[in-house]
Order: structure tokens, then C-alpha cells, then sequence
């Protein structure tokens, strides 16, 4: 055994219960902390609506749903520790997107409000869950992504995924269309800056979305390659955020997260 590997073995012994009784306080602590974040519908000004709820499929605690009303993603939060008592909910890209201060108060960042825009609770919310589509219909929807990325970015693309495994299991099935949607918004969301657009054009000439243990992506020859785990639910697949932030890093452009 490496001497490192062996001085860590010696440190769990040494540690032995102590740690593990620390270990069970700490999650027994976050998961109190975080089960503070109320969630629910709200309301933003006068026309944003969302919804925010706890992941119950998650392995953690600190995982919620969002959903903006009028928009087709759900957004996977992930709970952390904020300034002077406050929580702060993340995309999967890191950014914030809600911050809620440590005497309850919230705010919601969005695309349209980047600056912040205070929500209040106005009722009770379902969690949402990947609406069930058929095989044509997601294969129309792919053209129609291709057709989409055609019109408003010039890009030229395929999108393909395992069909035939695709054709006889409806659950991953829906969760490979939600996250072949998320893949095309997120390519839409890079590509609108023009020194993205012109390098993307360049690398990449096909989407493949495939099942796998992890949300990644890839460059495979002119193919970028989108995987989803789909026994993990929303989770199990990136966000448009996070999809257009990793371009960003595959392909050297700066791209806010």
C-alpha cells in the first residue's frame, strides 16, 4: 500500500467513532438547514411564476426542482450555505439561482432579470416529471430542433440517439427527450455569441444523446456526444445552462454560466 493510502487508513481508525457520530450531526444539521428553503408556488413582480420543490428521488438533501411558468425546462437547484445565516440555491452550471436571506426573504435570477427580482409564496406545488413521449415523436422533435438551430443560428446539425434501445423503454425514453431538449437550447444559448457560432459551425456537425452514469459531453470526431443516466431523473441530465457553459469550456469561448 502507498504510504499516503496508508497514513489515511491509520486516520479513519484513529478518528473511529467521533467522526462518524460528527458525520451523522453534520447531515442531521443540513438536512434541518435546508429543509428551512419553503417550497411551493411563488410569484415575482407582476408576471414571473415558478414553482420550487424538493427532488425526492435525490440521494441528498439539498436538491430541489424549479420550473418557470411558460417555460419548458425544469431546473435542477442544488441547496448551499449563503452569507449571514442565508441559503443559496444553484444551477447545475454553478450559478445562482435563487438566494434566500436568513430571515426568509427570496430572490430569483433569471435571464430577463439578472439583477435579481424578489419572490413571495403564493400556494402549493407537484413536483413535475418527464412527460411521456412516443418514439416519432421524439424523432420529429429532433428534426424540428435541426430545422430551429438552421433558421436561427445557421448551424447545421443532426440529432440522433439510440433508437431502437429507445423504442421499447418508455421512461428513459422521456427522459431522453428532455434532455435532447436541454442539449438543443443549450447549443442555442452558446452559439448566440457570434465567436461561439463560427467555432461551433467549424467542430460539429451532429448531437448523439446516450444513456450513461453521468451527464457529460464530448467531441467524437464532428459529433458531440450528450449523455443523460436516465434512472436519475431530472438529475441525471445537464441543464441548457450547464450544456452551453461546458461548450463554452470544450471550446475555449468564454461563456457566462
Amino acid at each position: 500500500m502507498p504510504r499516503s493510502g496508508f497514513a489515511i487508513l491509520c486516520l479513519i481508525f484513529l478518528v473511529g467513532a467521533g467522526a462518524v457520530a460528527r458525520a451523522q450531526m453534520n447531515d442531521r444539521l443540513q438536512s434541518e438547514h435546508y429543509g428551512s428553503i419553503p417550497i411551493g408556488e411563488y410569484q415575482a413582480g407582476d408576471n414571473l411564476h415558478f414553482s420550487l420543490v424538493r427532488d425526492e428521488n435525490a440521494t441528498y438533501s439539498n436538491v430541489y426542482l424549479l420550473h418557470i411558468a411558460g417555460q419548458p425546462e425544469v431546473y435542477v437547484l442544488y441547496a448551499d450555505f449563503g452569507t449571514l445565516g442565508g441559503q443559496v440555491l444553484k444551477y447545475d452550471s454553478g450559478a445562482i439561482a435563487i438566494q434566500i436571506t436568513g430571515w426568509g426573504g427570496m430572490t430569483i435570477y433569471t435571464d430577463d432579470q439578472p439583477q435579481g427580482i424578489a419572490a413571495s409564496r403564493s400556494g402549493e406545488a407537484t413536483a413535475p416529471s418527464p412527460a411521456p413521449v412516443s418514439l416519432s415523436q421524439m424523432q420529429s422533435a429532433a428534426e424540428d430542433e435541426s430545422s430551429h438551430l438552421a433558421y436561427s443560428r445557421g448551424l447545421h446539425l443532426s440529432f440522433a440517439a439510440d433508437w431502437n434501445v429507445l423504442a421499447s423503454d418508455a421512461p428513459q425514453r422521456a427522459l431522453a427527450f428532455d434532455a435532447m431538449e436541454n442539449a438543443a437550447r443549450g447549443i442555442d444559448r452558446f452559439s448566440a455569441n457570434p465567436a461561439a457560432r463560427n467555432v461551433f459551425l467549424q467542430r460539429v456537425s451532429a448531437v448523439h444523446m446516450t444513456a450513461s452514469d453521468k451527464p457529460v459531453i464530448r467531441l467524437d470526431g464532428h459529433t458531440l456526444i450528450v449523455t443523460f443516466n436516465p434512472r436519475q431523473g431530472y438529475q441525471g441530465r445537464a441543464s441548457s445552462r450547464a450544456i452551453s457553459f461546458a461548450l463554452g469550456k470544450l471550446f475555449s469561448v468564454p461563456i457566462p454560466n
